[in-house]
């Protein structure tokens, strides 16, 4: 289960007043106590924040583990349903992009993986709850965001989020469980791999490997 852990922001973009009455999809964590412990133990989780660029709606998700993130822009507030039908989807083509790429596709099942990743959003959960360095990295991505915004309209010319997305995930962050610095979309890819396609042991590391050596030769031309 896909669990969306919720900054205060992000509660309220989700939230709608109606006849004096809060209506929201984010609820109160089961073990207010253990955030910190179940937050990091769990593969499953991410940190949703909300913010305003250029009078849009901007949602940034970031999975805890990898520290992959996407960002999405003109969103429609109180949509949480319209949100898990895009993330879904943004997360599908970036990640299948990303397997063609480094030459790592014929690992996976799609229809296997698209299943999955269904049965996992239907029964998604949002709670109220945030991680503090996952945050930091949020606030950075929106940083930048905000810095290219004033440069491009992203409000009536047509732009890539995913092209976006993949800026920010081959920038060198600090990731918990490795030293130094890790990239994010090798980190996911990974994770997508053990998870999705059964790749354990051996072959993982071969993965990771081919993943590296075409990063590398990308970045060479």
């Amino acid at each position: 289960m896909l669990t969306f852990n919720c900054s205060k922001a992000a509660c309220e973009f989700f939230s709608r007043v109606r006849k004096g009455k809060k209506n929201t999809s984010v609820e109160q964590p089961p073990n207010p106590g253990a955030e910190d412990e179940e937050l990091h133990a769990d593969p499953n989780q991410w940190l949703v924040h909300a913010a305003t660029v250029k009078r849009k709606h901007v949602l940034v998700a970031i999975h805890l583990k990898t520290r992959y993130s996407m960002l999405f822009f003109d969103m429609k507030k109180a949509d949480d349903v319209g949100f898990l039908h895009t993330f879904s989807r943004r997360w599908t083509e970036g990640l299948m992009d990303l397997a063609l790429k480094r030459g790592l596709l014929d690992m996976i099942d799609p229809q296997a993986y698209e299943r999955l990743l269904s049965d996992s959003v239907q029964s998604c959960r949002m709670l109220q709850r945030s991680d503090r360095s996952s945050q930091g990295q949020i606030n950075e991505i929106l940083r930048l965001f905000k810095w290219d915004a004033e440069d491009f309209d992203f409000v009536t010319q047509p732009w890539s989020p995913r092209r976006y997305d993949a800026t920010i995930n081959q920038t060198p962050r600090t990731i918990t469980g490795l030293k130094g610095y890790g990239f994010p979309e090798e980190e996911m890819l990974i994770h997508w791999l053990t998870t999705v396609a059964g790749v354990e042991g051996a072959m993982a590391q071969d993965a990771r490997e081919k993943y590296r050596q075409s990063h590398r030769s990308h970045s060479l031309t």
